[in-house]
């Protein structure tokens, strides 16, 4: 196929379209020989083999010099007056070919081997549409290129947007067990070792796992068990926390999208609060969805939409939007001074 020869995946080996175009093009030629004009001799194939160099050059020369050097630059008198000339040498190669056929004894060349202007108009529409034929594939090519490296550029901003979104945990979060672990440390509290294997698990997780795309939901559980029962550490007796899980077997779904809702329920629901409450997590699936629920008090005129130095909802709601488009539900409500989340994920 003629055109540029850039190596494309799409387009692994380029000689090779442009082998079948030009085959392709022959073979034509060679079928409309024997259809219409009933010519079997097995001489007049190989002459009209001949033939394609000439329209070759043709092609070549205009897709990789005029079409390069002019068109693209805008330079279309010249581009036109160049491509006309050329045009018309090609034709007059192609007369002078059948001529010398027909003096070597050919029987088929004799009415277009004369140098007259219909031989001559015949040649030069011969050559136009060869041109036409040639550009629409190269253009043709172009574009596919084109929508496929626009394709994996997008692919290569949202996976790089994703693991962005990904990669904000709260540093605050480590922080406060990192300190919680002190205390208990000097306590020689017998929590100390848990507490260490805890949040090795969770960063494992995070720094292992997370980067796949889908992870067993069994895995991402697990992870948010690790994730409550470190921050529990911090509000004691003061904090009531149910967490309802119901996982289906095979199941899978992005990393780290749960933690975010759970994340902000505490950083925006119970860390300034000094009274005794209560966070309530739910997790149900069935055959076609995962449905999850977070219901925490929400400090007052604190926003729970984003956090000041966390990831936020407005980002995992971007990473949701990333992910799944409008095959997702999230609703998102607050009423008497409590935060109530409902996410719906489909699974298929």
């Amino acid at each position: 196929m003629p055109g540029s020869n850039d190596h494309n995946p799409l387009f692994p080996k380029p000689w090779v379209y442009h082998s079948l175009f030009w085959i392709a093009y022959y073979i034509f030629g060679a079928l409309i020989s024997l259809s219409i004009h009933r010519i079997y001799d097995p001489r007049f194939y190989w002459q009209l083999l001949t033939l394609v160099p000439p329209d070759m050059i043709l092609v070549y020369t205009h897709l990789f010099l005029l079409h390069q050097l002019l068109l693209k630059r805008r330079q279309i008198v010249l581009y036109i007056i160049c491509i006309l000339v050329f045009i018309s040498l090609i034709s007059l190669t192609n007369i002078s070919l059948h001529r010398l056929y027909t003096r070597l004894g050919s029987p088929f060349f004799g009415a277009s081997g004369d140098y007259n202007v219909r031989n001559f108009a015949a040649q030069v529409i011969n050559s136009i549409y060869l041109l036409g034929l040639a550009t629409a594939f190269k253009f043709g090519k172009d574009w596919m290129i084109q929508k496929q490296q626009l394709q994996e550029q997008e692919k290569m901003r949202i996976a790089t947007e994703l693991a962005f979104l990904r990669s904000q945990i709260q540093p605050h979060f480590f922080f406060n067990t990192l300190n919680n672990l002190y205390s208990l440390t000097l306590q020689r509290s017998d929590q100390a070792p848990e507490v260490v294997l805890k949040l090795s698990a969770l960063m494992s997780y995070m720094l292992y796992e997370s980067g796949a795309a889908l992870v067993p939901l069994e895995k991402e559980i697990g992870n948010l068990q690790n994730y409550i029962s470190l921050e529990q550490l911090r509000f004691g007796e003061r904090l009531s926390l149910h967490f309802t899980a119901s996982p289906g077997e095979g199941i899978q779904i992005p990393p780290l999208i749960l933690l975010a809702f759970v994340e902000n329920s505490f950083k925006h629901g119970v860390s300034r609060l000094t009274g005794n409450e209560h966070i309530d997590i739910l997790l149900q699936t069935d055959a076609r969805e995962l449905r999850f629920e977070i219901d925490n008090p929400l400090t007052p005129h604190l926003p729970a939409i984003q956090g000041k130095n966390g990831i936020g909802l407005k980002n995992v709601i971007r990473r949701l939007d990333l992910l799944y488009g409008p095959r997702y539900r999230l609703d998102i409500t607050e009423q008497d001074n409590r935060f109530h989340v409902t996410l719906k994920l489909p699974l298929a």
